[in-house]
């Protein structure tokens, strides 16, 4: 009887262990959306963008906007924001609705720095409520960014009050106050929303923050929460470059982006933020952010004057897609609507360019396959060049793959294409022209069971 305690006792343990070794963060279905959209754009809009003048951001912290009434988008059309990223590809979408200045693009019961004070519309507009609806009429998911960390018009410098004594924690105490008042506002109005980003973070409580957290999850059970010192759905991807290195891992060793211990986030160049680590016990992926007015030593996330040849070349935005969606990450555009409250036209057409391009690589494989198995072939109908490959995992039950080989089938036998790591949602690899008749995927290494959801091949004029 001892014996067979003892044994079903090894056996047990035997199976503990091979669940520790097979476990992966599983992501929420926020996660699973987010990383389906693939590719994002964030519009900022504020007050600077109708004094003529190039954006300054250290300037633009601490100076209060002297006339608020320079806001005046008289052609505003959010639909045509909506529509030019739409044709680009982007699934998703987030607005400024609060940014440096503190002015609030919305009816605000709480903070008085908002479009209630302006002549435009009578002081009755609501963009946040247009930017939604017009994010729903052309089926892309809405977000909200909200700024609290600097508010020129309160005059908040990284969240906090300037000065000491009671004047100061009497006014902390309210800026808190209203923080929470704009969060609960902007996350119940508008129906269910895809994201909230808070702008460098958001401090909690134990900081001498706004408690918002509490408050998004209250009105708003699937979002994307980014972020605080508590909690972060997706990470930073350690650039504003649009792209992120390879491997980028899914996982993540803290359930924060950076918004704490940022001695070891922030060393080596951000290095954990751009790799992530295949061991996290985090589901939370990279994002990667540049302005598309971005060229050329330019940073442009908001509009200025006559600054359309920053407008990154379409190349550049192919080489991004590659290199954030094709490692595993998510594209986020910084669009820039103009004073007359529309996305000019260059940038339009380039949005549209960028859209037909991706479309035109990626819309025809040659082959295609899925599967649970650790090899999976595709046999091509004919003996043909092929030059990328995709490849993604099922990572509803989490990312398993850990080691992989990609290898053509040649005239002299089989050649390998490429030896890799990560999988995840996506990756994508471009490779000089081979001549194949098969290709195959061999999976060395996987926590547990790997399942690849797709495995295409394509021939693709570069």
């Amino acid at each position: 009887m001892n014996l067979i305690k003892y044994t079903l006792l090894l056996l047990f343990l035997s199976i503990q262990v091979l669940v520790a070794q097979t476990e992966v963060p599983i992501p929420t279905q926020a996660q699973l959306d987010w990383q389906d959209a693939e590719l994002v754009a964030v519009f900022h809009y504020d007050l600077h963008v109708f004094d003529n003048k190039q954006y300054n951001q250290k300037i633009n912290r601490i100076t209060p906007v002297e006339d608020i009434n320079i806001f005046n988008p008289k052609q505003l059309d959010t639909d045509q924001w909506i529509k030019s990223v739409k044709d680009a590809g982007c699934n998703l979408a987030i607005l400024t609705a609060t940014h440096e200045t503190g002015f609030a693009l919305y009816q605000s019961d709480v903070n008085p720095y908002c479009l209630k004070a302006v002549k435009w519309k009578d002081g009755k507009g609501d963009i946040v409520k247009d930017f939604v609806e017009s994010c729903r009429k052309y089926g892309v998911k809405p977000g909200i960014y909200i700024g609290i960390r600097w508010n020129s018009f309160y005059g908040i410098h990284d969240f906090k009050v300037q000065g000491t004594g009671e004047f100061a924690e009497n006014r902390q105490k309210h800026y808190n106050r209203m923080c929470e008042g704009m969060v609960d506002e902007l996350m119940s109005r508008y129906g269910d929303l895809a994201m909230v980003w808070f702008d460098g973070g958001a401090h909690g409580p134990e900081q001498g923050g706004a408690d918002i957290l509490p408050i998004a999850e209250k009105h708003q059970k699937n979002i994307i929460f980014y972020h605080n010192t508590q909690r972060a759905d997706i990470r930073w991807g350690g650039s504003e470059s649009g792209k992120v290195p390879y491997p980028s891992w899914g996982t993540y060793p803290f359930p924060y982006s950076h918004s704490t211990n940022q001695k070891v986030i922030f060393k080596n160049n951000f290095e954990l933020l751009k790799t992530g680590d295949p061991d996290g016990k985090y589901y939370m992926p990279a994002m990667s952010d540049a302005p598309l007015r971005g060229y050329n030593g330019r940073h442009e996330w908001f509009w200025e004057p006559n600054d359309e040849e920053h407008i990154f070349p379409l190349e550049h935005l192919i080489d991004m897609y590659y290199n954030s969606v094709g490692h595993n990450s998510s594209l986020i555009l910084g669009i820039t609507p103009d004073p007359n409250g529309l996305i000019p036209e260059p940038d339009v057409k380039r949005l549209k360019e960028f859209g037909d391009e991706i479309n035109r690589k990626f819309s025809t494989p040659v082959g295609t396959t899925s599967g649970n198995k650790s090899k999976l072939i595709i046999k091509l109908s004919k003996t043909q060049n092929i030059n990328q490959i995709v490849l993604t995992e099922n990572i509803a039950i989490g990312e398993r793959v850990r080691a992989f080989v990609l290898e053509g089938k040649t005239k002299e036998g089989w050649k390998t294409i490429f030896e890799g790591s990560c999988i995840g949602h996506k990756f994508i690899h471009k490779f000089d022209e081979l001549n194949v008749s098969q290709v195959r995927l061999k999976i060395t290494e996987s926590k547990g069971n790997p399942e690849i959801k797709s495995f295409e091949v394509f021939s693709t004029d570069n």
